[in-house]
C-alpha cells in the first residue's frame, strides 16, 4: 500500500526532542518493549497534526580524513547552505604525524570560485597542524567542484573541493531483519529514518502485507532522525521478503528502500496432562481425556494441563469451550482463556470442575488452538457429581409407653459416608412438640458420625406418632418415625408398636385406614375383610386369578415430602386436615393481645377421633380448645392465640396436635391387633413480632446457597433442588415466602425462625413445561421487613429427547471391495442434560450388508459419541440405505416402556467394486548376497483401485528344491495388512540365506473378507530371487622378479600351486573355516590352531645368499559378484597380545624358527590385507629375503572374509655362494595326455631351475627309457630330445620330451637326473594315453585350459611402473603345424611427462619362431604403441610356452647414460694416448692461470686399470696419491614387462580331424625360395634390372585384379553382400563412398547399370580418385623410406602397403578405362578385343555371349591357379593382416568407432532375375562401363573375405 500525499501527517522539527541516536531493537508484542541504545526510549507512532513526533537529531557528519606521506588531511571539503553573492569560508587542516619536519607547497584552485591565500611553502614540525582557509564565492545556483594540489618530495596529492545545492535526502538501513514470528502473532522492530539532506522533507511509506509501518507519513526536518516501527503479523508460514519504499522529495519522486525480512512459522503446542490419574487418556492423538473423578456438588476440583512450546517462536494460544451449552449449567471452567508461551517454555493451565447437579456425569470439551489455527487439541473433561451420603442408624424410634408427666429418651446416630460435608436439619420444632431431637440441625464432615438424642415427653394420654423429615442439602430427605404412648391413671390407650406402622402403611395403600378399628373388626368377623399372609387386612378377591392386594408403594423421598397432605395434592387422602396451616400475626407491639385466629379441623374418617394439642409453657402461641372430639366426617372450630412476651421480638413456632380414633383410647376396645391405627399429627405454623411500626427491624445477616437451574427431568416429571440458608448474624432471623413469588414452584418450609449460627434447608420443586427455558422468581422476606427481600431466580425446562447428528444426516462409505468391509465414523452429540439411550434399527434385508458398532448404548449429557458404520457389499453395485435411531430416556426399568421416544433417520451410501493388488516390481531381485548375511528389501504393493484391500501374503519357494533343514532364507515382516485406494503399502522382505544356492520364490496374495472371515483365491504378486554366494577370489597371474626373475611363469605356477589354489578358492568353505568369519586374533600360542583342512605350498625357489630378494607378484581378482576382504595372516597376526607375565618362556625349535623369520622379515607381504569390489584387481607383492643359509618355512593363513581359509606354507631356500643347486619342484612330473595312434606326438617340456650362483650341467639318464621301450614292443614311449645341457644361474632350462603311448593307460618311469658336481634326483614321469574314438569330445586336448590355466585377460601391473601391456598372456590354443598366428597388443604409457624406450629381448626357440614387431621403440607420455606378436610353428607337433621379456627404460635416463658412456670412452681414449713426464727435481712454480691456454674440459679421473705384475720400481713414487678411478657407466635399471605365450601345435591331419571348423581361420605359412645373393644377382645382365621391377609390379597388379574380379563373380559373395545390405550395416560400411552404395543398391549382382551417372559427377569422382592415387603413391614412397630408416613404425608401413595394393588395382582399372575410352565403346569386364567388334545386329548377340563366357572361364582358371601360389597367399595374408591391424589401431585411438551406426544406409537391391539371358541385357551407354568397374573394385576392398587366414580371433 502507498498512502496518498496529505497534510495529515507527523511533523518532526528540531525543537521536538534532543536525544542521542537510537538503534533498531526488535520488540515482541506482549513480551517486551523497544529500548534505545543509549538514552531514551524513542518509538515512532502516528500522531495528530498538532502533536509532535519524538525524534532525535542526526549527529554532525565527521569529515573523512586520510594520511598521505605522513600528512593527515581531509579527503574532501564541502560547502552546503551557501547563498549567491556571499563568501563562505572553510578551513583545511593539515597535521604532521611523522617525527620529522615536513615541507610542502600547494597550488591554488583552478577556478575562480574557490580561492585561498597566496601560495607559500609550508613547514610542519612533528605533531603540528596547519590550517589553510579556503573561500567559496558562487555566482550561479549550481554545483561547483575543484581541487587543491599539494607538492612534496615524494609526490603530489590533492583535496577535492565541492559545493552542493540544498536537496532532499532520506537515508534508512538497507535491510531490517525482524524476529521470527508465529502465524497469527505480532512482532515489532524499529529503525531510524535520517534526513541527511538540507531541506525539510515530507515522506510516505509504501509497503505490503503482512508488514505495517508507523508512522506511514510524516515531515522530517534536516539533520533529524525519526524512529520507525515495523509490525509483522503473518498469516501463512513462509519466509517473507518485502521491500518497503519511502517516497519523498518534490512530487514524491525520490525514494529510499529498505528490505524487510521476516520468517513466519507455525506455532506448535504439545498438550499433556499433569499428574495423570486413573481414567486419563494422554495419547499423542489430537484428543485427550481429563478425568476428574467424583466431586461433591458445591465443591470444586482442580486439574492442570501442561502446554509446551517446542518451536523457536512464541506460541500464542486460546482455549475455547463449547458454545451451545448454557453458561449457568457449565460445570467446567478454565483459568486461562488465552496466553503466550515463549519458545522452549511450558505453561500450566488449570481446569476446574464444580458440579451443580447431583448424581450427574458432566462432560465438556475444551479446544486448545495455537495461533494460526493450523492444528488444535481437543480436551475432553469428564467428572461425576456426588452429594452427601447421610444415613441414620435407625429409621424408627420406639418409646413404647410412658406415664403422663414422665419423659423417655433414646439415642440415635447420624453418619455421613461421603467425603464431602453434609448439612442436615430435622423438620420439627423441638420446643413445641412432644418429640425432640438434639441437635436437630448440624453439619457432618466427610466420613463423620454424630449422636442424636431423641426425647419423648407427652402432655396428654394419647397415642403419639410423628414421621419427621431429615432434610439434607444436596441429598434426598430421610424420614424418621417417632412412636410413643402416654398413659394416665384413667386413660390407657393401646400401646403403639412398629408392627402397627407396617400394618398401617399396607392398610393405607388398600384404603382401610379411614375405618376405625371397631368397624374393621366387625367387617373381619363378617368376612367382609380377610387377612393376608402378613396378617394385614384386605378385601376378599373377586377372582382367584385376579390382581393381588396392593402393597404400600416405594414412594420417592422428595415426593413423600412434598405430597404429605398439607397441600392440595397428596399421594393418599389425608384422614385429618387443619386450615389454615400457616398463620402470620404480623406486628403485635401490645400491650393488647391480638385477636385470635380461627382454625378449622376436619375429620375425613368414618370414625370418631380425639384431638389433643401440645402446649408448652412459655410459648407465645396456643390453640383453644386444647382437647376435643370430632365426629366422623365433621369439622371442629378452634382459635389460635398469640401473646408476645415482650416488645421488639420475633416469634415463629410450629404447633402440633395428635388425632386418634377414640376407640383406641382404651386398649380394652381392641380385639384384633391388626386393626390398630397410629395417630395423625397435624401442624400449624404461626409467626409474629412485637416491633412497633416506627422501629426498623434489625438487618438480617445470612448466606443463601441457591442454584440457578433446576435439575434436568423429562416431560411430566417434577424437578427438585435444595437451598441452604445460614444465619450469619448474632440475632434471630425469620424468613417467609412472599405471596408474589412464582406460583409454579413449591418451596418448603415457607416460613421459619433461625437462631444465630443455625441453618435452614429448603426444598423447592417445580413441574417444567415446554422445552424452552422458563425463569422462576421467588422472594424471601427476612425479619418481617419488606425491605429485606431476597430475589431468587431459577430456570427449568423439559429436557427434550434430542440428538445432534453430524454430516447432515448422511454417511458416505468409500468404495469397498466385494467380500470385504469398510467403515465410516459417525458422530452424534447429546445436547440435552439427560442421559439418553439409543438403538439403531436396521431392516432385516440390510443386516448382512450394513452394521453399526455399537448398535445401542447410553450417551451422557453434552457427550459426543462416535460410532462406526460397517459396510460389507455382496455384489458390485451401488447401495443406498435408510436407517433409524430410536432415542428415549435413560434409567428406566428394562421392562418399562418409555413414555416418550424420538426417531432420527440417516441415509447411508456405499459402492461395492472389485479390485486387485499389484507389485511395483514384478521381479524383485536381491542380487548377490553373502551366505549367512542379512539384507532387507522393500516390496511395494500398489492398489490402483478405488477401494481399500485387505490382503494376506504367501511365500512359496521354488529353488533350491529338496528337503532343507535350514531356517527360511526369506521372511516377510508382516503377512497381513491393508492398502488404501490409489496408494501403496510397503512390506519389508528380509533375506538371510544359509547356503550357496540360487533362490527363487513366488509371493502370492489373497484378499480377506472381514464379513465372514473367508480368504479369497491366491493370485501371483511377484517373483523374488537372490543368489547366495561366497566371496570368490582368484589368482589371475604371477610374475617373478628380483632373485626369482629367471623362473618362468609356467614353472612359477607350479611352485605356488596356483591352479590348486584357484580350485580351493572356487569351492564352498567348510563350517570350521567360518569359525572366525573375519580375521581375528584368537590364539594365545605361537603356533595358532588351524581350522581349515586345505594346505598348499608357496615355494619361492632358491637363490644364493645375499642375492636380491625373490619377489613374486600375484595378480588377484575378485571374480565373484560381491565385495570381499582378504588378508594374509602370519602367526603373530593371529595371536592375542598378552602381558609379559603371561607370555610363554620356553619355545620349541619350530616356534623359534618362525620367530626368527618374522623378526627378520624374511617373508614379507605388501599389502597384507585389502578389499576388492567385484571385478577389481590388485597386485600383491610376496618377498623372500635371502639372509640366512638353509630352508625357511612359515605357515601363513590366507583368509577371505566370510569365505575360504587356506593355510599356505611359505618355503624358500638360500644356498651358499659358489654352490650348485638345482631346484626340483616335485619328484613327479605329469605329461599332457596324448591320444594313442598319433604318428606325430607333440613335444613336451620339463623345466629345471638353477637356484645357485654358478652354471650347472644336467644329464638325464636315458638308459632306463630303453627298458620301457623293450616292454612296449620296442616302441619309444618316452623320448628325451636334449638329455644333456647347461643351466645358467637364475635361469630355467627346458628339457624336451616326446610321450608316444600305444595303449590307453598310464605309463610311469623313474628317470635319474644327474647334476654334474652335485646331487642326483629321481623324477617319476607319468603319461596317460587315451583312445580318442572312445572318449570323443571329452578328450583332454579339446580344452587348452586342461594344461594351461594362464589367464588371458590378466594385466599384471608392477607397482611403481608407468608402462604396462594390454595383456600379460597370450593363449593361442590349438593350432596346426606350420601356421602363422599373430596377435595385436598395445604398450601403454600412463605417465604424464616421461617418455619411455622399450626393447624386446629376442627369444630363440628350439623349434618354431617367435617375433615381436617392432622390437624397439619409444612411447610418448599418455600414449599407446601397438605391436604384433607372431608365432610361426615348426613342422613338429609340440607345446609352446614362451616368456617374452620387454625392457623399458626412461628416455631421459637412457640419454644421460649414453652421454656418460661417450664421455667415458673419450676419456679412456685420451688416457690411452696421453702420458705425463714426471721430474722430481723440478720445483713447482706458481703461474698465472690467465696465461694458460683455455681448456674446455676438466681432466677426468683415469680409467680404472689393473696394476701390472712387472711394474718398474721407478714408478713407485714416494708421494702418496689417492687412487681415483672412473668406472664405466652402467645402464639404468629397466622395468621388466613379461609376456607369456602358450600354444599347442597339432599335426595337420589331426587338426583336420578334430578341429576342422577352425582350420580356415589359420594361415599356413610356406617358406618361399630364398632370394639370390648379391653375388648371384651381379652375374645377371644389367639390362634385366628394369624389366624385373616392372614384372613384379605387373604381377602384383594381376594378383589384385584377379582377387577383386574373383570376388565380383563369386555367387556366395554376392549373396553375402545382398544379405549385408538388408541386415544391420556393419562398421566397415563407414569406409565406402555414397556412389558405390547407391550403385550397388540399384542394380543386380550380374548386370551393369542401366542408368548412367552424370558426366560431371564421373569426372569429379575420377579427379578425386587420381588425387587420392597420387597421395597414396607419395605415402607409399615415404613409407618405404621410413621403413628403411626405422623399424619401429609398423603401423605406418602396413597402412602404406594396404594403400599401395589398392592404388595398384585402381591403376589397372584406370588403364583399362583409358583404353576403352579410346575405342569409343564400353566392354564387358575382362574382354578387350572382343568388345571392340560388338555386333550391332540382334542375331549376333548370343554368339557374342558365348564367346564372353569362354573368355571368362579361361580367366577363372588362371585366377584359381594364381590363388594357389604361396607367394600370393603370403601377400594376401599380409594385406589383410595389415588392414585389420590398421582398423584396430585406429579404433584404439578413437579415430574409428566400431560399434557406431554407419553413416550411409544402403538401399536393398532391385528385384531382377538371377540368371539373365543375353536378350535381357539392355543397351549400355558408353560412359557407364568404366565407372561401374571402378565402383566394383572399390567396393570389394571393404567387404570381408570368406575365410581369411591368420585373422586374429
Amino acid at each position: 500500500m502507498r498512502p496518498e500525499d496529505s497534510r495529515d501527517c507527523t511533523v518532526i522539527s528540531s525543537g521536538s526532542y534532543q536525544s542521542s541516536s537510537t538503534v533498531a531493537v526488535p520488540t515482541i508484542s506482549g513480551s517486551s518493549k523497544g529500548t534505545s541504545a543509549r538514552s531514551s526510549n524513542v518509538s515512532a507512532q502516528t500522531l495528530s497534526p498538532t502533536d509532535t513526533q519524538v525524534c532525535s537529531p542526526k549527529k554532525q557528519e565527521r569529515v573523512k580524513k586520510r594520511v598521505v606521506w605522513g600528512i593527515e588531511v581531509a579527503e574532501e571539503l564541502q560547502w552546503k547552505g551557501w547563498e549567491l553573492g556571499k563568501e563562505t569560508s572553510r578551513s583545511l587542516v593539515l597535521r604532521n604525524l611523522t617525527l620529522k619536519i615536513q615541507r610542502m607547497k600547494y597550488r591554488p584552485p583552478k577556478t575562480k570560485f574557490f580561492f585561498t591565500v597566496i601560495p607559500q611553502p609550508i613547514f610542519l614540525s612533528p605533531g603540528i597542524a596547519f590550517t589553510l582557509p579556503i573561500v567559496f564565492r558562487p555566482l550561479e545556483e549550481k554545483e561547483y567542484t575543484d581541487q587543491l594540489w599539494f607538492e612534496k618530495e615524494e609526490g603530489v596529492f590533492s583535496v577535492d573541493l565541492r559545493a552542493t545545492l540544498p536537496c532532499h535526502k532520506l537515508v534508512c538501513p538497507p535491510r531490517l531483519m525482524l524476529p521470527m514470528c508465529a502465524v497469527g502473532d505480532t512482532v515489532e522492530a524499529g529503525f531510524c529514518l535520517n534526513n541527511v539532506g538540507d531541506l525539510p522533507t515530507f515522506f510516505a511509506w509504501e509497503f505490503a502485507s503482512p508488514f505495517q509501518i508507523l508512522p506511514a507519513t510524516g515531515l522530517l526536518e534536516p539533520g533529524l532522525a525519526c524512529r520507525v516501527k515495523v509490525t509483522f503479523q503473518p498469516h501463512i508460514a513462509v519466509i517473507h521478503e518485502v521491500q518497503a519504499t519511502c517516497w519523498y522529495g518534490e512530487g514524491s519522486r525520490q525514494k529510499s528502500s529498505i528490505q524487510l525480512h521476516a520468517v513466519a512459522k507455525c506455532a506448535q503446542l504439545l498438550v499433556s496432562i499433569r499428574h495423570k490419574q486413573a481414567g486419563d487418556q494422554d495419547t499423542e492423538s489430537s484428543q485427550k481425556l481429563l478425568h476428574f473423578g467424583s466431586v461433591a456438588v458445591g465443591c470444586s476440583a482442580e486439574r492442570q494441563i501442561k502446554l509446551c512450546n517446542p518451536s523457536a517462536v512464541n506460541a500464542p494460544f486460546k482455549i475455547e469451550m463449547a458454545t451451545d451449552m448454557l453458561v449457568k449449567d457449565q460445570a467446567f471452567s478454565c483459568s486461562m482463556a488465552q496466553g503466550i508461551i515463549p519458545p522452549g517454555q511450558k505453561k500450566y493451565v488449570s481446569v476446574f470442575f464444580h458440579p451443580k447437579t447431583l448424581d450427574n456425569r458432566a462432560v465438556d470439551y475444551f479446544s486448545i488452538i495455537p495461533s494460526g489455527g493450523a492444528s488444535q487439541t481437543l480436551l475432553q473433561a469428564v467428572g461425576f457429581s456426588t452429594g452427601p451420603a447421610v444415613s441414620l442408624q435407625h429409621y424408627c424410634v420406639n418409646f413404647s409407653w410412658v406415664n403422663l408427666g414422665e419423659r423417655s429418651e433414646q439415642t440415635l446416630w447420624i453418619e455421613n459416608q461421603a467425603d464431602c460435608t453434609a448439612h442436615f436439619q430435622f423438620a420439627i420444632d423441638c420446643k413445641e412438640s412432644v418429640f425432640s431431637i438434639r441437635p436437630h440441625f448440624g453439619s457432618l464432615v466427610g466420613k463423620d458420625r454424630m449422636t442424636l438424642r431423641c426425647t419423648f415427653q407427652p402432655t396428654h394420654p394419647i397415642i403419639c406418632f410423628r414421621r419427621v423429615a431429615c432434610l439434607v442439602h444436596h441429598q434426598d430427605p430421610l424420614f424418621l418415625d417417632l412412636i410413643g404412648t402416654c398413659h394416665s391413671d384413667s386413660t390407657k390407650p393401646v400401646i403403639l408398636t412398629p408392627q402397627h406402622l407396617t400394618f398401617y402403611r399396607t392398610h393405607l395403600a388398600r384404603g382401610l385406614t379411614l375405618y376405625p378399628p371397631d368397624i374393621l373388626t366387625a367387617m373381619l368377623k363378617e368376612r367382609t375383610l380377610q387377612r393376608d399372609s402378613n396378617g394385614t387386612l384386605m378385601l376378599p378377591p373377586e377372582d382367584l386369578q385376579g390382581p393381588k392386594a396392593p402393597q404400600h408403594p416405594n414412594i420417592p423421598p422428595m415426593m413423600e415430602y412434598f405430597f404429605d397432605g398439607t397441600r392440595d395434592t397428596a399421594i393418599f387422602p389425608p384422614p385429618v386436615s387443619v386450615e389454615p396451616a400457616e398463620v402470620d400475626f404480623g406486628g403485635c407491639p401490645g400491650p393488647e393481645a391480638p385477636a385470635p385466629v380461627p382454625l378449622c379441623l376436619r375429620n375425613h374418617t368414618k370414625g370418631k377421633i380425639t384431638v389433643a394439642w401440645t402446649r408448652r409453657s412459655g410459648c407465645p402461641f396456643w390453640v383453644t380448645p386444647e382437647t376435643f372430639c370430632v365426629p366422623p366426617l365433621k369439622s371442629m372450630a378452634m382459635h389460635l392465640h398469640f401473646q408476645p412476651p415482650g416488645p421488639h421480638g420475633l416469634y415463629a413456632v410450629e404447633l402440633e396436635a395428635f388425632a386418634v380414633y377414640q376407640v383406641l383410647q382404651s386398649y380394652h376396645n381392641i380385639e384384633e391387633d391388626c386393626t390398630v391405627c397410629p395417630s395423625w399429627c397435624v401442624t400449624v405454623r404461626a409467626r409474629g413480632h412485637s416491633y412497633s411500626a416506627a422501629l426498623e427491624h434489625h438487618v438480617p445477616q445470612y448466606f443463601l446457597d441457591a442454584p440457578k437451574l433446576f435439575p434436568a427431568v423429562p416431560a411430566g416429571k417434577p424437578s427438585y433442588r435444595s437451598l441452604l440458608l445460614v444465619n450469619k448474624g448474632s440475632m434471630l432471623l425469620t424468613f417467609s415466602l412472599t405471596p408474589n413469588s412464582s406460583s409454579d414452584i413449591t418451596l418448603r418450609p415457607t416460613s421459619g425462625l433461625l437462631a444465630p449460627g443455625a441453618h435452614q434447608i429448603f426444598l423447592i420443586s417445580t413441574y417444567p413445561k415446554g422445552t424452552s427455558w422458563k425463569q422462576h422468581i421467588f422472594y424471601l422476606e427476612f425479619n418481617f421487613g419488606s425491605q429485606y427481600l431476597k430475589e431468587v431466580s431459577m430456570q427449568s425446562r423439559e429436557e427434550p429427547l434430542q440428538l445432534k447428528l453430524d454430516t447432515s444426516k448422511c454417511v458416505f462409505f468409500k468404495p469397498t471391495w466385494v467380500g470385504c468391509s469398510s467403515d465410516s465414523p459417525f458422530t452424534f452429540r447429546n445436547p440435552s442434560r439427560l442421559p439418553l439411550e439409543f438403538e439403531w434399527r436396521i431392516s432385516q434385508q440390510h443386516q448382512q450388508t450394513l452394521a453399526v458398532q455399537p448398535s445401542k448404548g447410553l450417551i451422557q449429557p453434552n457427550e459426543s459419541l462416535t460410532l462406526t458404520w460397517i459396510f460389507s457389499p455382496l455384489e458390485e453395485t451401488k447401495y443406498l440405505f435408510r436407517v433409524w435411531i430410536l432415542v428415549w430416556e435413560a434409567g428406566l426399568h428394562p421392562d418399562a416402556k418409555p413414555s416418550a421416544t424420538m426417531y432420527y433417520m440417516i441415509r447411508l451410501v456405499g459402492l461395492g467394486i472389485t479390485s486387485s493388488l499389484s507389485a511395483e516390481t514384478k521381479e524383485l531381485d536381491f542380487g548377490n548376497m553373502l551366505v549367512d548375511s542379512r539384507q532387507s528389501r522393500s516390496l511395494v504393493l500398489l492398489n490402483d483401485g478405488n477401494c481399500t484391500l485387505y490382503y494376506r501374503l504367501y511365500l512359496e519357494q521354488h529353488s533350491p528344491e529338496g528337503p532343507n533343514q535350514d531356517p527360511p532364507a526369506l521372511q516377510l515382516e508382516c503377512c497381513e495388512g491393508s492398502v488404501p485406494p490409489h496408494s501403496q503399502d510397503t512390506v519389508i522382505l528380509t533375506a538371510c540365506p544359509k547356503r550357496r544356492a540360487q533362490y527363487s520364490w513366488t509371493i502370492s496374495y489373497s484378499l480377506l473378507s472381514h464379513r465372514d472371515n473367508k480368504v479369497g483365491e491366491k493370485q501371483k504378486l511377484c517373483q523374488v530371487s537372490l543368489v547366495a554366494v561366497y566371496p570368490l577370489l582368484s589368482i589371475l597371474d604371477a610374475c617373478a622378479l628380483g632373485g626369482a626373475e629367471g623362473i618362468t611363469r609356467k614353472h612359477l605356477r607350479r611352485l605356488f600351486s596356483l591352479d590348486t589354489l584357484n580350485t580351493y578358492l572356487g569351492c564352498d568353505p567348510t563350517p570350521r573355516e567360518l569359525t572366525y568369519k573375519v580375521p581375528t586374533q584368537h590364539s594365545v600360542s605361537q603356533i595358532p590352531p588351524v581350522f581349515t583342512p586345505l594346505k598348499l605350498d608357496f615355494n619361492f625357489g632358491a637363490a644364493p645368499l645375499k642375492a636380491p630378494p625373490s619377489v613374486v607378484l600375484l595378480a588377484m581378482k575378485n571374480s565373484g559378484v560381491v565385495p570381499l576382504d582378504w588378508a594374509f595372516l602370519f602367526p603373530s597376526d593371529q595371536k592375542i597380545g598378552l602381558e609379559l607375565w603371561a607370555e610363554q618362556i620356553e619355545f620349541d625349535c619350530t616356534e623359534l624358527h618362525q620367530m626368527r623369520i618374522e623378526d627378520n622379515r624374511i617373508f614379507s607381504i605388501s599389502p597384507k590385507a585389502g578389499s576388492l569390489s567385484p571385478g577389481q584387481e590388485q597386485i600383491v607383492e610376496l618377498k623372500y629375503s635371502h639372509l640366512f643359509i638353509g630352508t625357511d618355512r612359515l605357515p601363513v593363513l590366507f583368509k577371505v572374509s566370510h569365505g575360504r581359509e587356506i593355510l599356505l606354507n611359505f618355503i624358500g631356500v638360500t644356498v651358499k655362494l659358489e654352490q650348485k643347486y638345482v631346484h626340483f619342484t616335485s619328484t613327479i612330473h605329469q605329461f599332457i595326455p596324448v591320444p594313442i595312434g598319433d604318428t606325430l606326438p607333440p613335444q613336451q617340456i620339463y623345466e629345471l631351475y638353477n637356484g645357485g650362483s654358478v652354471p650347472v650341467t644336467y644329464e638325464v639318464q636315458t638308459s632306463i627309457l630303453s627298458h620301457v621301450q623293450e616292454k612296449n614292443f620296442d616302441h619309444p614311449i618316452f623320448c628325451c630330445l636334449n638329455p644333456k645341457g647347461e643351466i645358467q644361474p637364475g635361469t630355467t632350462a627346458q628339457i624336451l620330451w616326446i610321450f608316444s603311448p600305444i595303449e590307453a593307460k598310464t605309463y610311469t618311469v623313474d628317470v635319474p637326473i644327474h647334476i654334474v658336481g652335485w646331487n642326483s634326483a629321481l623324477i617319476q614321469f607319468q603319461g596317460v594315453g587315451y583312445d580318442p574314438h572312445v572318449m570323443g569330445d571329452t578328450a583332454p586336448f579339446h580344452n587348452i585350459s586342461s594344461w594351461d590355466n594362464s589367464s588371458i585377460n590378466a594385466r599384471l601391473m608392477i607397482p611403481g611402473q608407468n608402462v604396462f601391456l594390454s595383456q600379460s598372456h597370450i593363449t593361442l590354443g590349438n593350432i596346426p603345424v606350420q601356421s602363422k598366428c599373430s596377435r595385436l597388443l598395445f604398450l601403454n604409457n600412463v605417465s604424464k611427462n616421461e617418455t619411455v624406450v622399450f626393447a624386446w629381448q629376442p627369444r630363440p626357440l628350439d623349434f618354431g619362431e617367435v617375433s615381436v614387431s617392432p622390437m624397439t621403440g619409444e612411447v610418448a607420455p599418455e600414449e599407446t604403441v601397438p605391436f604384433v606378436v607372431t608365432l610361426k610353428t615348426s613342422v613338429h607337433a609340440s607345446f609352446y610356452s614362451v616368456d617374452l621379456v620387454c625392457k623399458v627404460y626412461r628416455q631421459e635416463l637412457m640419454r644421460q647414460y649414453h652421454r656418460e658412456l661417450q664421455q667415458w670412452k673419450d676419456e679412456k681414449l685420451r688416457q690411452e694416448t696421453e702420458f705425463t713426464i714426471t721430474d722430481r727435481k723440478v720445483e713447482r712454480r706458481a703461474y698465472c692461470t690467465a696465461c694458460d691456454p683455455v681448456r674446455r674440459y676438466k681432466t677426468l679421473p683415469p680409467i680404472m686399470n689393473q696394476q701390472s705384475l712387472g711394474r718398474p720400481a721407478s714408478w713407485n713414487l714416494q708421494i702418496t696419491r689417492e687412487d681415483i678411478t672412473w668406472p664405466c657407466p652402467q645402464p639404468p635399471m629397466p622395468d621388466i614387462l613379461s609376456l607369456g605365450l602358450t600354444a599347442r601345435a597339432h599335426s595337420t591331419d589331426y587338426f583336420l580331424d578334430n578341429f576342422f571348423s577352425e582350420f580356415p581361420c589359420h594361415f599356413l605359412h610356406w617358406d618361399l625360395p630364398k632370394r639370390k645373393t648379391p653375388g648371384e644377382e651381379s652375374e645377371a645382365p644389367s639390362n634385366q634390372e628394369g624389366p624385373i621391377s616392372k614384372q613384379k609390379k605387373q604381377l602384383l597388379v594381376d594378383c589384385l585384379t584377379a582377387i577383386i574380379r574373383g570376388l565380383l563373380e563369386d555367387k556366395n559373395f554376392h549373396d553375402a553382400v545382398n544379405q549385408s545390405l538388408v541386415d544391420q550395416v556393419p562398421y566397415f560400411c563407414q569406409f565406402r563412398n555414397k556412389e558405390s552404395a547407391r550403385f550397388t543398391a540399384q542394380n543386380t549382382l550380374y548386370l551393369l547399370p542401366t542408368l548412367p551417372l552424370p558426366s560431371s559427377g564421373l569426372e569429379a569422382r575420377k579427379g578425386e580418385e587420381q588425387e587420392k592415387d597420387m597421395q597414396g603413391l607419395g605415402k607409399q614412397e615415404s613409407g618405404k623410406d621410413t621403413g628403411e630408416k626405422k623399424e619401429g613404425e609398423l603401423k605406418g608401413l602396413r597402412e602404406e602397403e594396404s594403400e599401395e595394393e589398392e592404388e595398384l588395382s585402381e591403376e589397372e582399372e584406370g588403364e583399362e578405362e583409358a583404353a576403352e575410352e579410346k575405342g569409343g565403346k564400353r566392354t564387358w569386364p575382362g574382354t578387350k578385343s572382343a568388345s571392340k567388334h560388338w555386333p550391332s545386329s540382334p542375331q549376333s548377340q548370343p554368339w557374342q555371349w558365348q564367346q564372353d563366357l569362354k573368355v571368362e572361364e579361361q580367366q577363372q582358371d588362371e585366377k584359381e591357379a594364381t590363388g594357389r601360389l604361396p607367394a600370393f597367399a603370403n601377400l594376401r595374408e599380409a594385406l589383410l593382416e595389415n588392414l585389420i591391424q590398421n582398423i584396430l589401431v585406429e579404433a584404439s585411438r578413437g579415430e574409428v568407432v566400431l560399434t557406431s551406426r554407419p553413416r550411409i544406409i544402403a538401399l536393398p537391391p532391385l528385384s531382377t532375375p538371377r540368371t539373365p539371358t543375353p536378350l535381357q541385357l539392355p543397351r549400355i551407354p558408353p560412359a557407364a562401363v568404366p565407372d561401374a568397374l571402378a565402383l566394383r573394385s572399390t567396393y570389394s576392398l571393404v567387404m570381408p573375405v570368406s575365410s581369411p587366414s591368420g585373422l586374429p580371433p
